[in-house]
């Protein structure tokens, strides 16, 4: 409350001090337009003088008049020069200047005589009238010189009507008094306007502070996790190097083992030595796929996992889970059923062996917490536009389920310490984790649901259907390679850029940026790019001109995925044709989320699309 209430109060010091200034400033300003006007005027009121005023009297007046005027001047003069605001001293001097011409104007109907000509007083009226609302006005940003100007010229004006004893006289005084009633409120009006400009300008200058130490800290954020990205990737690397050489100097002397317990049980040893050697072997092939999903993991961490592409049916799919996996829940006395639904023939483009491994690890976990009963596989296939279809597989099962308390981390790698006594024991945990990863990898998602009795899992993957005259081939290798992703992002506001490009870095992306729809379509021209961000304004054109030019440029980078800022959005992010539209201001998530739906004809580029910072 401290901090809040000396910072409010600082803020109001500098908004005075703002405002002080601005009113000299601007008083400053008025003076040296203002005050030749009073000459003029004095030399053009002596032509109607003539003859109506002593002449000695006339050329004092003139004279004072003059010189009170050019003292006046000589005030601001020094100020204005020197291109600064005029000191107190000056201000004070400026405003005794301002009484005195005041006097000076006042005087001049106490100084014509009874016989004067009607025309005469009306010439005084007017310019008498004329210079003090120029005055008024010219001043108003200091109240004290306007009242300085304007109280004896009118006073001494309304003296001299009262003097004349009529009632017109005196009506004429009445009338003066609401004359000076009415300038005084413009020059208050005027002078609130002046301070909530300051105030406005005040606070547009703080806000220009606060973004512009955002955009700064915004920009060293996306260097950080710049520098944070080069260090993981480079670490990544070094962990791949040293588990591939582990993977070798492990599979060496598990290959060994492996083997000797195979010759030793074909060897007649007897009961207890078989029932040993059958232990050892048992324990050598879990610790072959236990170094098996570690490696995999780490592939998957370094980049370096590659998905083998070729046609797959769901009834193959089910046919190969029945061959592999029903004998086993068999032989420990459970019924084993594949069930189909949607069309079981239809080819899939997909790795057929990643995907049997993320349903291996559901079913050997099934088959091992479950006593009794039976496990079901029921393979979902449903077509989708665009030539894609949905394939899901669910493992159902009637064992003993997975406690509540575990089910949050269920996916989470190395999570055994959170989970129940008998699930730690068996040793599951990193198979799961590794099937969701893979899932990722193939564009896809894994799940768990609790059953009344037992468990289900699944993996739902969106897959491309089979046609041998498109671009694929036979065994099409996806490379997973770790690369960061080259993003295009248009924006003329240099405040969204900023928080774009934040994003957008630690969203592991190197960014391009370009103000104009102009600039954006020649970079694009030039180079290609995993997608296009096209925020809500730019220089040159409006957002959705630069995306009819950029599906309409002469090359394959016409068909580059855009996705678009949107402030009319009520959704967080939503396709629009083949555009996603994200809401702005934006944030984290659903930018993420947008990105990784227009990238999602494209698996390289979803897997290395990550949180890195």
């Amino acid at each position: 409350m401290g901090f809040s209430h000396a910072r409010a109060s600082e803020r109001a010091q500098q908004v005075a001090t703002l405002t002080n200034d601005a009113r000299r400033g601007l008083v400053a300003s008025s003076a040296l337009r203002a005050v030749p006007m009073n000459i003029i005027n004095a030399v053009l009121l002596s032509v109607f003088l003539f003859g109506h005023v002593d002449l000695t009297l006339h050329a004092i007046w003139f004279v004072t008049l003059s010189a009170l005027t050019l003292g006046r001047l000589a005030c601001m003069w020094s100020a204005r020069q020197a291109d600064r605001l005029p000191s107190d001293r000056a201000m004070t001097a400026y405003l005794m200047f301002s009484f005195g011409v005041g006097v000076a104007w006042g005087v001049v109907p106490l100084m014509v005589t009874s016989d004067a000509p009607v025309v005469v007083h009306q010439a005084i009226a007017l310019v008498i009238a004329g210079m003090v609302a120029g005055a008024v006005m010219t001043s108003a940003a200091k109240q004290s010189v306007a009242v300085a100007y304007a109280a004896p010229a009118l006073g001494l004006w309304a003296l001299s009507l009262a003097l004349s004893g009529t009632v017109f006289g005196w009506l004429l005084v009445v009338m003066l008094v609401g004359f000076g009633i009415a300038l005084h409120g413009l020059a208050r009006a005027y002078s609130n306007v002046l301070v909530e400009a300051v105030h406005t300008s005040a606070a547009l200058a703080e806000a220009r502070e606060e973004t512009e130490a955002q955009t700064e800290a915004m920009t060293s954020l996306a260097e950080r996790h710049e520098a944070a990205a080069r260090t993981a990737e480079e670490q990544a690397r070094s962990n791949a190097a040293i588990l591939a050489n582990m993977s070798h100097d492990l599979g060496t002397p598990l290959n060994g083992i492996l083997g000797m317990s195979q010759i030793l049980t074909d060897t007649d040893l007897g009961e207890e030595p078989n029932r040993m050697v059958g232990r050892i072997r048992t324990s050598a092939e879990k610790l072959s796929t236990l170094v098996s999903d570690i490696l995999d993991v780490s592939r998957i961490q370094a980049g370096r996992l590659e998905l083998v592409l070729d046609d797959v049916t769901p009834r193959e799919l089910g046919e190969r889970v029945e061959r592999t996996n029903g004998p086993l829940a068999r032989e420990k006395g459970l019924e084993f059923a594949v069930e189909y639904a949607g069309d079981a023939d239809k080819a899939l483009r997909g790795d057929e062996n990643r995907l049997m491994q993320v349903i291996s690890t559901f079913l050997e976990n099934a088959i091992r917490f479950t006593d009794e009963g039976g496990i079901t596989v029921r393979i979902e296939h449903d077509e989708l536009e665009n030539e894609s279809s949905n394939l899901r597989v669910s493992v159902c099962d009637t064992g003993s389920g997975v406690p509540e308390g575990a089910r949050d981390t269920l996916f989470d790698a190395f999570s055994r310490d959170k989970m129940d006594q008998s699930i730690r024991e068996a040793g599951t945990g990193l198979g799961l984790h590794l099937a969701s990863r893979l899932a990722e990898l193939m564009n896809g998602s894994v799940s768990f649901e609790p059953l009344e009795r037992g468990s289900s899992f699944s993996v739902e993957l969106q897959l491309r259907q089979s046609n041998k005259a498109d671009r694929y081939a036979e065994s099409e290798r996806l490379d997973l390679t770790s690369r960061r992703l080259r993003i295009l992002a248009a924006e003329r506001d240099t405040s969204r850029q900023s928080v774009l490009l934040g994003y957008l870095k630690s969203f592991n992306c190197t960014v391009t940026c370009a103000s104009s729809g102009r600039e954006l379509t020649e970079i694009l021209n030039s180079a290609a790019y995993d997608a296009v961000v096209v925020g809500l304004e730019l220089d040159d054109c409006a957002p959705e001109d630069v995306i009819a030019d950029i599906r309409g440029l002469a090359s394959t980078n016409s068909l580059t995925p855009i996705l678009r800022l949107d402030a009319e959005l009520s959704e967080p992010f939503t396709m629009v044709g083949e555009e996603v539209h994200v809401r702005a201001p934006v944030v984290a998530k659903p930018l993420l989320e947008g990105l990784r739906l227009v990238l999602q004809s494209d698996p390289t580029a979803v897997v290395n699309l990550r949180r890195i910072a």
